[in-house]
């Protein structure tokens, strides 16, 4: 029940948040100045959507090992799936797709757990997209169907944030099948989605989406309207990235299109994000487009120049990669320690709830074993009788409570309604057990009672006879 109250306060507190995110954006400092946990983790969350939605930097692994500290602090199995979920795009933005999926898998059962189709959704287009790079197309469609399959309620505020993300993966999987209508199809559906949600990201993406089919569909012009309200969106953006790509696309239509004189000053502004950026990736794409325009025009010298640059940067980002990689696997080793930890703590905790479950019953039986132990030796009226009756009772059901709690938590998924009914239905077998057993007690105790007055009468008798 406890974790149950954690993860609706969570839910609270992000609806609260997300309804501010408008008016106020968590920086880095701020976040650190956050003390209590579950606030923390609501911060960090709103933190981590700010960067991947304004493209206003890159997740840091000290934010992923922050965001699990909080998770296994809290204990709370909901909140860890979302850790694991946020560390797997980690993983993918460093290009470490096994690391992902590993991820991702971890965090299925735990949102499965609590049936929570946001993060269970989220998870599957997540592992679709990895298995899509990992070159397992079969795969990748089925864990399509399958987020599609657990989108939140309708009445869920994330339902809409879901809905686009299996729009825009349906159309890319029938655009790549060359289906060109069933992905325009997808790809209408998925605007019209964005606009709802009505976040810059969004409706950038699946402008870009329509777009892209349009284009496929060889039909350049409607193409190029889609691409121009994405590339006003694109301004607004405080990184770079989205417009370094619509810039990138531009000049591929154009290039096809032998418009060289508009491609070649597209290149240019490409090129001057890609220096801006320092961004070693950017600048690869950005050499390739120089050289490649170069080549075109015939200008070999300068194709050269930005042929020996590619070399060079391929270089630099091999090195990158590789440092990165060491990264990725310090990361690894700190959450597999951290893990480690919590399962120590955990077992840990788990003997001492066993030793106190042992000297609760040791209690029980004590105080029964009194009971009949004193009753032998002692009168009691039947209101004393009844009054230890109900102790125990209520004694006896809250130690077998105790017991089949967790039992109870994994059979009915920590769902309320389904544990007061289990609960409810312990209780009904156990009053008319128990007012039998009263029943019973208060005739042997009434029995009892009448022979130890009768022998105390009769000593009395005996003594008044002997004094006589």
């Amino acid at each position: 029940m406890k974790k149950i109250i954690i993860l609706f306060c969570f839910i609270a507190a992000m609806q609260t948040a997300l309804a501010q995110m408008n008016k106020t954006v968590i920086t880095k400092d701020e976040l650190a100045a956050i003390k209590k946990p579950l606030e923390r983790f609501t911060a960090t969350i709103i933190y981590l959507e700010n960067i991947q939605n304004e493209e206003v930097g890159a997740i840091d692994s000290a934010i992923c090992i922050d965001l699990q500290k909080k998770a296994t602090q809290l204990k709370n199995d909901s909140l860890l799936a979302i850790s694991y979920n946020w560390i797997s795009t980690y993983f993918q933005t460093k290009g470490k797709s096994n690391e992902e999926i590993e991820y991702l898998y971890k965090a299925l059962p735990l949102a499965e757990k609590y049936n929570d189709k946001r993060r269970i959704s989220s998870i599957y287009f997540d592992l679709s997209s990895a298995y899509y790079r990992l070159g397992k197309k079969k795969e990748a469609i089925e864990f399509i169907k399958k987020g599609g399959e657990n989108l939140p309620d309708k009445t869920s505020p994330k339902y809409d944030y879901m809905l686009v993300q299996y729009q825009q993966r349906m159309a890319s999987f029938y655009q790549r099948k060359k289906q060109l209508d069933s992905a325009l199809f997808y790809a209408q559906l998925s605007n019209q989605t964005a606009e709802r949600i009505n976040t810059n990201l969004k409706k950038y993406q699946t402008l870009l989406g329509l777009a892209s089919v349009y284009e496929d569909k060889n039909e350049p012009e409607i193409a190029m309207v889609y691409f121009k309200k994405a590339e006003v969106i694109a301004q607004n953006f405080k990184g770079n990235n989205s417009k370094f790509r619509i810039l990138e696309i531009k000049y591929g239509i154009l290039k096809s299109k032998d418009s060289i004189k508009i491609a070649s000053d597209i290149a240019e502004k490409i090129w001057l994000i890609a220096q801006k950026e320092q961004n070693q990736d950017l600048i690869l794409r950005a050499a390739n487009i120089k050289r490649d325009l170069f080549e075109k025009a015939n200008k070999l010298d300068s194709a050269y120049y930005y042929s020996r640059l590619q070399f060079i940067t391929n270089n630099l980002v091999f090195d990158r990669n590789k440092l990165s990689d060491i990264e990725a696997m310090g990361l690894k080793e700190q959450l597999r320690k951290m893990e480690e930890a919590a399962k120590e703590e955990e077992v840990k905790q788990q003997r001492k709830q066993n030793i106190q479950y042992i000297f609760l019953a040791i209690g029980i039986v004590t105080f029964l074993i009194l009971f009949f132990l004193l009753s032998r030796s002692i009168i009691v009226n039947e209101k004393w009788i009844s009054f230890f009756g109900i102790l125990g009772l209520l004694i006896v059901f809250e130690f077998i409570n105790l017991l089949i709690h967790p039992f109870l938590e994994r059979v009915t998924h920590h769902n309320p309604f389904l544990m007061l009914l289990a609960l409810v239905a312990l209780a009904s077998l156990l009053i008319p057990l128990h007012h039998r057993l009263e029943k019973w007690i208060k005739t042997k105790m009434t029995e009892k009672n009448k022979k130890i007055r009768l022998a105390s009468a009769k000593k009395t008798i005996v003594e008044l006879e002997e004094k006589g």
